[in-house]
């Protein structure tokens, strides 16, 4: 559909460490808010082993996050304008506080992962505050290698 503005961000391989948290992606809403349409998140372990949990979470309270400076791709129409959002992926240092807003538990080899919000329904980032981000919560003994996207709309 022309003019939807829908954008999307997507990870690298990211390596997981046992007993770990490590935020997969991390969205700035700079001057206009955005709300999260689709997630993704899947593992590459080869055995089954203990869940990992994955938390999609707000955080206004920012402290000094760090990774590496997220690519934004326009999804339906690419003649739009460029995102006014900016994002970190596979975060070296966490958000300070985090309010998680939906938890999953996913099996490591079990494939992919996908979530859609209904219109209406779907989790807001207001402009220049809330973040919105995905991180991994690796129990011992699980190292799985872990890709992630969302889709996400401005305005």
């Amino acid at each position: 559909m022309p003019g939807t503005a829908i954008y999307s961000v997507q990870t690298g391989s990211v390596a997981l460490s046992a007993a770990a948290t490590k935020s997969l992606w991390l969205l700035n809403p700079v001057t206009d808010g955005f709300v999260p349409v689709e997630i993704g998140v899947s593992f590459d372990s080869s055995a089954a082993s203990t869940a990992v949990r994955v938390d999609l979470y707000r955080t206004t309270t920012l402290g000094s996050p760090a990774g590496t400076t997220a690519t934004i791709v326009k999804v339906v129409d690419p003649n739009l304008a460029a995102a006014t959002t900016t994002g970190l992926t596979a975060l070296s240092a966490e958000p300070t506080a985090v309010e998680i807003l939906c938890s999953w538990f996913i099996q490591p080899c079990g494939g992919t992962y996908t979530e859609q919000w209904p219109m209406g329904r779907e989790l807001g980032a207001a402009a220049a505050g809330a973040r919105i981000g995905l991180r991994a919560v690796t129990p011992s003994a699980v190292t799985p290698n872990c890709v992630s996207y969302v889709w996400f709309q401005e305005g």
